[in-house]
């Protein structure tokens, strides 16, 4: 039976490909105000320009390639059973060959009915659809829900809304994982920032960061250089020691 391997990782690890950041100083995300595309608000102001916001990033997304962190990850799939729990919204690790991906943020992979929003409501009668369909092309106006006819929206979590934690899947992994890999995330910001000391009884613990808070990575193996250098090297090793 394979030792298990859980891959934490953030948007550090798909930068190297050419995907921007989430987050930025200024507020931004690629000239856009985050408020205004990365929330229900926003969306219920302009969906539109939600819609074509998205439909640009994942016309980006497919432009790019898998880097080395990404598909040196995939290889870990040789020796081991490998959970990849990322930050990332992007299918790079999927385009590389991991095959199993769980995006807590969402996926440019999917669109799901927009009365899935997870927002406060007083109306005891509101409408949850569940229904999430593969994303295509381009999102429009005139793509509607087959259940209840509501519009389609990407299936990403924005702010306000509830990230896909998956508890009991996770709390399986903290007592099954052998070999616990963080890359790409500066693992100050929850979730990122809970899940490191959860898996802190893990038996081996690594952690790739170009600027690491060591203060935050007791017993963790620190490599203080990029995902795209660092990943390759350490899966080289893990597959030998296998």
């Amino acid at each position: 039976m394979k030792k298990t391997v859980v891959v934490f990782s953030g948007a550090g690890l798909s930068a190297e490909s050419g995907i921007p950041t989430f987050r930025a100083s200024d507020g931004l995300w690629e000239n856009h105000r985050i408020e205004d595309v990365a929330s229900p608000q926003g969306w219920m102001r302009n969906p539109k320009l939600v819609l074509n916001f998205y439909n640009e990033r994942y016309q980006k997304i497919m432009e790019v390639k898998p880097n080395p962190a990404h598909i040196a990850i995939a290889r870990l799939q040789e020796k081991f059973d490998v959970v990849n729990i990322t930050q990332n919204i992007d299918n790079l690790l999927e385009r590389a060959g991991c095959k199993n991906v769980w995006h807590l943020h969402g996926s440019v992979e999917t669109m799901k009915c927009e009365h899935h929003i997870d927002i406060a409501t007083t109306l005891s009668n509101y409408y949850y659809c569940d229904y999430k369909t593969a994303w295509k092309d381009k999102i429009t106006e005139k793509d509607k829900c087959p259940k209840c006819g509501g519009q389609m929206r990407p299936d990403i979590v924005w702010f306000g809304e509830a990230v896909d934690m998956r508890h009991e899947y996770l709390y399986e992994l903290i007592n099954t994982a052998f070999i616990f890999i963080g890359v790409g995330t500066s693992a100050q910001v929850y979730p990122a920032a809970g899940l490191l000391p959860a898996f802190q009884d893990t038996p081996h613990k690594y952690f790739i960061d170009p600027n690491p808070a060591y203060n935050l990575l007791r017993n963790y193996h620190v490599i203080a250089d990029t995902a795209s250098k660092a990943m390759p090297k350490l899966v080289e090793e893990l597959l030998n020691q296998a």
